[in-house]
């Protein structure tokens, strides 16, 4: 994996099942917005067992949470 801009715009987004919150079919929203490296941290704050309903887009595209999660090794790795 290469080493990601920290402040590159980014999304979390979740899946959201059918019929839940009123939707007819199975949907994503939108939960927050904000730079990659906050939005990463966000998504390590998802119970462990939900975060396969949630990640993360961007223009340098989308990363699970597993991706999420070793980028912000390498962010705090010292170089």
């Amino acid at each position: 994996m290469r080493l990601l801009p920290m402040d590159v715009p980014a999304e979390i987004h979740r899946r959201v099942s059918e019929g839940e919150g009123g939707r007819l079919r199975p949907e994503e929203i939108i939960v927050a917005r904000g730079p990659l490296v906050i939005m990463a941290h966000g998504l390590m704050a998802v119970d462990a067992s939900a975060r396969g309903d949630f990640w993360i887009t961007s223009e340098m595209g989308d990363l699970s949470f597993e991706e999420a999660e070793e980028a912000l090794r390498r962010w705090s790795a010292k170089h």
